[in-house]
């Protein structure tokens, strides 16, 4: 038997292959598209543009695993375009630094979650920004509060812990009426249980580790806006901090979005019905849930809502 002479030039194949596989391949899954470097046929195509809608231009600004999840979350949301990031914080962190600068005004209720609090009264402090935290229930009375200066009024509803309903609408109205802009944690309600472009909001933000997730082995959250001005706004500010996800991540929260309308009934018969047999025990004074009598917005929670969710 002769010897084989190995084949000459095969390290050179093993980054530039001569084999081309078909892209005739659909699945009802979403691939896994990962990478950094983006490949063009000409260098006068090469674009380094996070605006390049309808073509790919660096993997920070995505991948098509990436941009179908956004694409996903803002049908839901009725968003105009919805940026993935790497957290719920670093949605909060996104939207904060998106629109406030050294000598901004910016209003933050006392039920937010505590990190997005320690965010505006640490970082943005820091900056120059002026933080000032309103009632979460101060509804109409907000007006009192906005100035000239003000650029950003901050919604979470409910909120954390305390489970304060906010009326939204009438934060919107007073907000728009100054020229400030509104942003809202929505990850109570998933995105879905509380239409917040519909009530006005300009930025909706969830972390998707909670229900869109549903399994907790991700970490990602989401910024969706409403309009071309915001999208600009918050995709300058993306672009600026670097916020790359993981598609093998979003390829999770895909997968999480196709069970979450039959999560969301579960979790909120389950937590009602811990909910309703905790209100019953005498040694339990009060129970905060958006869907029992007596909770704080309760009436609000009737009329903008179309479900609760967990803890």
């Amino acid at each position: 038997m002769s010897e084989r002479v190995p084949r000459t030039g095969w390290k050179t194949r093993l980054i530039h292959s001569d084999v081309r596989v078909s892209t005739a391949f659909r699945s009802l899954a979403t691939p896994v598209l990962r990478g950094s470097t983006v490949v063009f046929d000409r260098l006068a195509d090469a674009r380094d543009d996070w605006t390049a809608d309808n073509g790919y231009t660096y993997g920070l600004y995505g991948t098509p695993t990436t941009r179908e999840l956004a694409g996903r979350i803002a049908e839901l949301e009725g968003a105009h375009q919805t940026f993935v990031v790497p957290g719920g914080q670093a949605a909060i962190a996104l939207i904060f630094l998106a629109h406030c600068r050294a000598g901004s005004h910016v209003l933050v209720p006392d039920s937010a979650y505590r990190p997005a609090a320690q965010l505006a009264s640490g970082l943005l402090a820091k900056l120059g920004v002026d933080v000032e935290t309103y009632p979460a229930m101060v509804g109409v009375g907000i007006n009192r509060l906005i100035r000239p200066e003000t650029a950003l009024l901050w919604c979470e509803s409910p909120g954390s812990i305390t489970m304060e309903v906010q009326d939204v609408p009438a934060l919107v109205e007073a907000a728009h009426r100054r020229g400030v802009s509104v942003a809202l944690d929505n990850t109570y309600a998933a995105g879905v249980l509380f239409d917040a472009f519909a009530h006005g909001v300009d930025i909706s933000m969830q972390a998707l580790t909670k229900y869109v997730g549903g399994h907790s082995d991700i970490l990602l959250g989401t910024v969706s806006v409403r309009d071309e001005a915001h999208r600009i706004a918050i995709g300058e500010m993306h672009r600026l901090l670097g916020l790359a996800v993981s598609p093998d991540d979003c390829s999770l929260a895909l997968r999480g979005l196709q069970t979450l309308g039959l999560r969301l009934e579960r979790l909120e018969r389950t937590t009602l019905a811990v909910a309703r047999w905790l209100a019953k025990r005498p040694e339990v004074e009060s129970v905060l849930h958006p869907a029992l009598p007596g909770s704080p917005g309760h009436e609000l929670w009737c009329r903008d809502f179309d479900g609760s969710s967990s803890v």
